[in-house]
């Protein structure tokens, strides 16, 4: 599975750039002499997939793996080596329309998967 990035167990297109954000879901508020309290509730990550220009057919894919009625999906991909399976949610899709000469192209094309 080298390099290959699947959402559902379908593969779609290796994205020009793929980033990883960490971040930490924490609980906070302030005690009665104002010292702030904090726990941390989890360790998440966040999944930015950006194209410089895909093809219509391999948008569509993308387009109907997440604008399915499924809240989550299974997003694989290969971090540092290692296989790895998230549970993640969509954020919003971004397109441009680039050109159409017998198949139509789209720029800019970016996402977010959002990790349960």
């Amino acid at each position: 599975m080298a390099n290959d990035y699947l959402i559902n167990n379908t593969r779609i297109k290796n994205p020009h750039t793929f980033s990883i954000e960490r971040y930490k879901l924490t609980k906070s508020g302030r005690i009665a002499s104002g010292l702030m309290t904090m726990d941390v509730i989890a360790k998440k990550k966040t999944f930015q997939i950006h194209y410089d220009v895909l093809e219509g057919p391999d948008l569509d894919t993308i387009i109907n793996l997440l604008d399915s009625d499924n809240a989550f999906y299974s997003f694989k991909f290969t971090e540092r080596g290692q296989e790895c399976t998230y549970t993640v949610y969509a954020g919003a899709i971004k397109y441009e329309k680039f050109r159409s000469d017998g198949v139509t192209y789209w720029k800019n094309v970016e996402f977010q998967l959002i990790e349960q």
